[in-house]
């Protein structure tokens, strides 16, 4: 069972190279304009609608199939034994790797994996030993506060505070008498009482505030 397992494995991984392959030099033909569509992966998920093939997976096919005809083009890999591509995940990370150099560093990593082992965990390592690590970026300068010298916002008086502290007891026994079928009558009493001797000693801290008319 296992040998059987292994050969279907190495069958999906022989078809998977080279339907890479027709579909990058489909791509390259620029098929897809022929049909009217503006993108390859936009006509190949019509075109290849019964095997399930979306427009993401079929732009990802491209770019292995680039990778393999790039490393056949430098005899690297044999197009007539899929044994020496590289796997799936190392041929997207080596399509990564000439992205963002070209194709002579990408080669330079293929070189440097373990010989018919080439996926994206052994295409990382290689690349870590060849290529030099990305610039450092500079941490973002912080602009210093234009207020430095601003005096703190103050507290309001107590007898604000009490005020505001006695108005939010009496939202919260408005909003249990609302929900709840019984409240203490005597609670809601007290609050109010509160309430009232919390508004007659904001009047003081009101006409300190508030500017006197002039008649």
């Amino acid at each position: 069972m296992i040998n059987r397992a292994r050969r279907h494995a190495r069958a999906v991984k022989r078809h998977a190279g080279l339907w890479a392959i027709e579909l990058r030099l489909l791509q390259e033909a620029q098929v897809h304009l022929t049909y009217g569509r503006k993108s390859f992966g936009e006509w190949a998920e019509i075109e290849f609608v019964d095997f399930g093939l979306t427009a993401g997976q079929a732009d990802k096919f491209s770019q292995e199939g680039r990778v393999i005809l790039a490393l056949h083009r430098n005899e690297r890999v044999d197009l007539e034994d899929p044994r020496t591509f590289p796997g799936s995940t190392g041929a997207r990370a080596l399509a990564s790797v000439a992205a963002n150099h070209d194709d002579q560093t990408m080669l330079e990593v293929f070189d440097h994996c373990p010989p018919g082992h080439v996926v994206a965990k052994t295409v990382r390592a290689a690349a870590g030993a060849l290529l030099p690590p990305p610039p450092a970026t500079a941490p973002p300068q912080i602009p210093p506060h234009e207020d430095e010298d601003e005096e703190p916002e103050q507290e309001p008086p107590a007898e604000v505070q009490r005020l505001q502290a006695s108005i939010e007891r009496i939202r919260d026994l408005l909003d249990e008498l609302y929900l709840a079928e019984e409240i203490d009558p005597v609670a809601v009493q007290r609050a109010y009482e509160h309430l009232l001797e919390d508004t007659q000693a904001l009047g003081s801290v009101l006409d300190a505030v508030l500017p006197v008319e002039v008649e």
